[in-house]
């Protein structure tokens, strides 16, 4: 007797950001509503999840209570949670945090942006890109140490508006670099939203080819009209794992003037769906997440100049 088999659709990982969706509102959202927020987030599935920042809470405001809300989020066993830091001070928030848990839920992993433009590095950590390399080693031999993962955000990796020197062969450059230190995850940021399919296609299948043993995520800042041709450039050129926040809101606000937001996750989902790939996260079930993200967004947006 012949069995006839069917491939099982191709899995694509989604991190959801509600962390770069917070940041991107000029309003201070109430710690209760974010830990009830990132809660509904998790009752519907969400596994992966960049949930805040241990950054300077002068520098953003909106991110001054993460170490509250890690500490009242229901932590379901199989939760990977990521935070980002700027410095050696935010890797000690995420130790204490840790360490108060005793256990009963962790910070996974820590996320570091490190641009390869010189100007967007002085201007989101206030220090220049030699500086922060060093720094980086030394957090990511600490955090490896304490068997906290670490991504690292390759800032800028499509380019810059500042006029500083661009090629892709310099963001390889740092891949290598990255993968020598025994980084796994590097995600191509694409901070302002400039970038075009055909750089995405060119730029991740340098980086696959270079450092086959590194996974490289998508983290694109796009509007609703063009996320998709971007997605399907990352996805055909082996890109399994990409970031996306509920209503599409967020982004840099160190970048530029204009804030380009996140790709939606229900949009991401159903254009997932149509290219035949299953994704970690159920659409029906994040409906009313996305809703209550949407109320969020008008109620804490910043006012209109």
């Amino acid at each position: 007797m012949v069995y006839s088999r069917h491939a099982m659709p191709e899995l694509v990982t989604i991190t959801e950001c509600p962390r770069d969706a917070f940041q991107g509102l000029g309003k201070f959202i109430p710690t209760e509503e974010k830990i009830s927020y990132l809660n509904d987030l998790i009752r519907a599935g969400a596994r992966r999840i960049d949930f805040g920042s241990f950054v300077s809470p002068k520098a953003v405001p909106q991110m001054a209570d993460t170490s509250q809300v890690f500490e009242n989020m229901d932590k379901t066993n199989d939760l990977y949670l990521i935070a980002i830091i700027g410095n050696e001070r935010g890797l000690e928030g995420v130790f204490s945090c840790n360490g108060k848990m005793k256990g009963r839920g962790y910070i996974n992993c820590v996320g570091y942006p490190l641009s390869v433009s010189e100007t967007f590095q002085q201007r989101n950590l206030g220090r220049s890109i030699e500086e922060s390399r060093n720094e980086f080693a030394m957090i990511a031999r600490r955090a490896h140490e304490r068997n906290i993962d670490v991504i690292c955000y390759l800032s800028m990796a499509f380019g810059n508006p500042y006029g500083d020197a661009y090629s892709p062969q310099t963001v390889v450059e740092f891949a290598h670099w990255l993968a020598d230190m025994g980084v796994k995850t590097v995600s191509l940021a694409d901070t302002i939203g400039n970038a075009t399919p055909e750089l995405i296609a060119e730029l991740f299948t340098l980086c696959h080819d270079s450092c086959p043993g590194v996974t490289f995520t998508a983290h694109f800042h796009s509007t609703p009209d063009s996320f998709a041709q971007k997605i399907d450039a990352a996805l055909d050129s082996g890109c399994r794992l990409l970031d996306s926040a509920l209503g599409g809101v967020g982004g840099c606000p160190f970048a530029a003037d204009k804030l380009t937001g996140n790709v939606n996750t229900m949009l991401l989902l159903e254009h997932l769906e149509r290219r035949g790939f299953q994704a970690n996260l159920d659409r029906k079930r994040l409906v009313p997440v996305a809703a209550r993200a949407a109320k969020m967004a008008q109620l804490y947006s910043r006012p209109a100049e």
